[in-house]
Formats: structure tokens, C-alpha cells, sequence
């Protein structure tokens, strides 16, 4: 061999040396790293592994472990999961939950998957920790109050997702009659556990919309239905709904700021639903 061969295998043998290795797991992408955003020690993750195998580049874009479970949605331009809001220092879904093959009108178990989308019935008659279990198994996690608020009202600190003056057209919030005296009559016992969780409730008329179905009840971030339609469990270990719903929008609060704290998270009735954040 020549000198100049002996050249090119030196440089071809340095070059395979000097080879960065991803690991078999690839690069892990986390969330925002803002306040409120979620953490690698919140995840489940191990930090030092996260460190390990992130890219010191920090141009590089990468990806995390919650986009390969459950029903997760690839992510979007925006820098969240698609169907996500970005609001900077976190991401939140545009339209109120469902659950991924699971009837809108019955009581969930465990192992239930979240998504959202627009047109779907969103989710009814779910406790606040199934449904932080399942915004999990997607990949995301419930909203903080914080959050949640900052979702509705903005940095405006708007009364109503909309804006300051209330529009009794723009969101799903002025049924004239109550649907479960509606649906059971005269039955003493209708406001107990078994007949509040009757699937037939909500398949009544005027009652909950499918997810986006009122245009005018929408942020400036493209988040719909936050006030009405259905209430909104948070990530509050003590139980704490947002918003109202399709009956009532006001007794606890008007607008963004109607809070129900009168039950635990494992409660549930035909006005419980949730969205998640990521």
C-alpha cells in the first residue's frame, strides 16, 4: 500500500471512531420546559438516561417517550402534539376530550385512552382521576388550574374565552330546562349516583354538543368550549371542575372563573368531563 492509501484508511478509521451513538432508544424530546411545563422526573423518566441521550446540539429537534404511547398524536409544526394549542409554556387540547373506543354516554373503567378532535362527542360521566389516567396513557397529562385558567382567560385576563362581554349565543350554556328531572320525571331518587350516571341523559335534546360545535366559543389560541358544554376536571387531588356546562355557566363563577369544588376526584355524572395539557 502507498502512502496516500495509507492516508485515506487513517481518515476513514478516524471518522468511524469519532461516529456519535444515538443509543437504541433515540433522542428523547421534552416537553416545555417553561414554568408549568411537565418534567422528565414528572413523566417517569429517568433524568440522567433523558441527559444521556439527548443531543448536545441544542438546534436539534427531538422527540419524547409519551409520542410512542397509547393514542398519541404525532407532533405538529407548532411544537405540540397535533390537535394541541401551544401557549408557550405548555400545550392544551383544542377541544374538549373523548375517550378512544368508549361510548361518550357511559361511565368509564380504568385503561381508557384520551384524544380529542373536532365533531366528536366529547366524554360525559368521568371522575377526575380516570381522567387523568387516561390523558396519561395518551402521552399528555391534565391541566393544571393555572393553566387552565391562563388557556381561557389569556394574558388579558378575559371574563369569557371569548372576550369581556358575555354572549348567551356563542357557547353551549343556556339549556332552559334541567335534563335530569327532564329524563326521570318525578322519580325521588333521580339526584343518587346510579340515575345521575344514566347514559340516557346526555342523548337527549339540547344537551352536550360535539367538540367545536359552537364556533363563537373560542379563544384567540383556537381553544373552544371552555366555558359550557361540559364541566372540566383539573389536576387537583382534592376534585376541582372548571367552567360550567350546558345547563349552567354562572352559579359558580362567571365565565373562566366558574369553579366546582363541591366533590372528590373519583366523582362522576353525566356533566364530568376534561381535557388535557402537555
Amino acid at each position: 500500500m502507498g502512502l496516500d492509501g495509507a492516508r485515506v484508511c487513517a481518515i476513514v478509521l478516524l471518522l468511524v471512531s469519532c461516529a456519535p451513538d444515538d443509543g437504541p432508544g433515540g433522542r428523547v424530546r421534552g416537553p416545555p420546559t417553561d414554568s408549568g411545563a411537565t418534567t422528565a422526573e414528572e413523566t417517569g423518566a429517568d433524568p440522567d438516561t433523558a441527559a444521556e441521550t439527548s443531543d448536545p446540539d441544542p438546534d436539534e429537534t427531538e422527540t419524547t417517550d409519551s409520542e410512542t404511547e397509547g393514542d398519541t398524536a404525532s407532533e405538529s409544526e407548532s411544537g405540540c402534539p397535533s390537535g394541541m394549542a401551544n401557549l408557550g409554556a405548555f400545550c392544551i387540547d383544542r377541544w374538549e376530550a373523548h375517550l378512544v373506543a368508549h361510548s361518550p354516554y357511559e361511565v368509564p373503567a380504568d385503561d381508557v385512552v384520551a384524544a380529542s378532535a373536532e365533531g366528536v362527542v366529547p366524554q360525559g360521566y368521568i371522575s377526575g382521576d380516570v381522567a387523568s389516567a387516561a390523558c396519561e396513557l395518551a402521552g399528555k397529562r391534565l391541566c393544571t388550574v393555572d393553566e387552565w385558567m391562563y388557556a381561557c382567560e389569556g394574558a388579558e385576563a378575559r371574563t369569557y374565552p371569548y372576550g369581556d362581554a358575555y354572549d348567551p349565543n356563542a357557547c353551549n350554556d343556556t339549556r332552559p330546562s334541567h335534563p335530569v328531572p327532564d329524563y326521570w320525571g318525578d322519580d325521588p331518587d333521580m339526584w343518587d349516583s346510579e340515575h345521575m350516571n344514566d347514559p340516557g341523559i346526555n342523548q337527549q335534546p339540547d344537551t352536550v354538543d360535539p367538540a367545536g360545535a359552537n364556533p363563537e366559543c373560542v379563544t384567540p389560541d383556537g381553544v373552544y368550549d371552555l366555558h359550557g358544554n361540559l364541566h372540566e376536571w383539573v389536576d387537583d387531588p382534592d376534585g376541582t371542575f372548571k367552567g360550567g356546562f350546558y345547563v349552567d355557566a354562572v352559579i359558580n363563577g362567571a365565565g373562566c372563573s366558574y369553579t366546582t369544588t363541591a366533590h372528590g376526584f373519583t366523582y362522576h355524572d353525566y356533566s364530568t368531563g376534561f381535557r388535557c395539557c402537555w
